[in-house]
């Protein structure tokens, strides 16, 4: 049901004006005479109407007495019946006739009628107030709704619109070309993705061997000299590095001179890093900067290889870190194999 906004003000003002009114009668202070004048009013209204109800069973009963017959019941003599039909006429019509007995001027029964009427009134308008205040609100969000479902809408339509040109346009300007012009374009286009993705290789290859140079290198170089594995530990330091692992995989204390750690540090790279002919310029300082590099070429070999197996000189930190992490793995039937995983395959199937 549709309620104008103003017929909900009127109402309103109406329930507010009649909040003041009673607030104003409760607020007001009733002497004990006034009081007593009231209810000496209401106990003669009330003897009054006991006096006209009794009044009015007594005809009843007379009624009933003289014109004891049942109409259903009336014999078969024509003029028999028209004889008692004419007198319940005549009772009827006396009892049309009779003037209606009204309280008296000074009686409170129409005040008590018209404000029960006035009470009732009041409860039923707070009843559609409520309910009216209610359909309002929920008609207010399904508008809000509504109008964002609207906008949209509307968005869309713009959108296919400005799609439907654009490939209008492109079509148009096709047609217009030489398969050796579409042909020439679509190569520029492979071209620049193919440069956008080398772009993008060389950053993530940068971004992880920095990784490799910065985070993980200590941790693969802790992790071959026995210490704890890749994870394990937060970071380790270079002095650590450089002092080992005692057989528990405890950091050793530094007992030796300089120059004997010096010494068994140079015999731990050539261990984790073998030298090569023609590369003693390029060999790393310590067994991070060690394993650093034995990473990377690691890493280099397999991306170079793809998805076909690799032979490992060892097995190595590196080497188990990458199957750990799932980024490599074993050939099933030799562990000196060693190859990346396909993350594309499922994309591709």
């Amino acid at each position: 049901m549709d309620v104008s906004q103003e017929t909900v003000e009127r109402v309103q003002r109406f329930a507010e004006k009649r909040q003041r009114a009673e607030d104003f009668y409760e607020n007001q202070e009733i002497s004990p005479a006034v009081l007593q004048a009231y209810n000496r009013k209401l106990d003669e209204t009330l003897k009054e109407l006991q006096d006209q109800v009794k009044r009015q069973e007594d005809d009843l009963r007379r009624l009933r007495e003289v014109n004891s017959f049942d109409l259903s019941k009336i014999g078969t003599d024509t003029w028999s019946r028209v004889a008692q039909v004419q007198r319940a006429k005549r009772a009827y019509d006396s009892l049309l006739k009779s003037e209606t007995e009204f309280p008296a001027s000074g009686s409170p029964l129409p005040s008590l009628l018209a404000l029960e009427e006035t009470s009732r009134l009041v409860k039923e308008t707070k009843v559609s107030v409520s309910m009216t205040a209610e359909n309002i609100s929920s008609n207010r969000q399904r508008l809000k709704s509504e109008e964002a479902n609207f906008h949209d809408a509307q968005v869309i339509r713009d959108g296919l619109r400005k799609r439907i040109q654009t490939i209008s346009s492109e079509k148009t300007t096709k047609e217009k070309k030489t398969a050796s012009q579409l042909a020439r374009e679509l190569a520029e286009q492979e071209e620049e993705k193919r440069k956008e993705l080398d772009q993008a290789t060389e950053e993530m290859k940068t971004a992880l061997y920095n990784f490799v140079d910065e985070t993980l290198a200590s941790l693969l170089a802790a992790e071959a000299l026995g210490g704890p594995t890749v994870g394990d530990a937060a970071q380790v330091s270079d002095a650590t590095l450089q002092l080992g692992y005692t057989s528990h995989g405890k950091p050793k204390k530094p007992k030796n001179p300089e120059a004997a750690n010096s010494d068994a540090g140079q015999r731990r790279i050539d261990e984790i890093l073998p030298r090569q002919s023609g590369q003693g310029d390029n060999q790393p300082a310590n067994r991070r900067e060690a394993a650093a590099l034995e990473m990377r070429n690691l890493l280099d070999a397999l991306l170079e290889a793809g998805s076909s197996y690799i032979d490992l000189p060892r097995e190595s930190a590196a080497s188990r870190f990458l199957v750990r992490a799932k980024v490599a793995q074993f050939h099933p039937r030799d562990a000196r194999r060693l190859r990346l995983i396909d993350f594309g395959r499922s994309l591709d199937d």
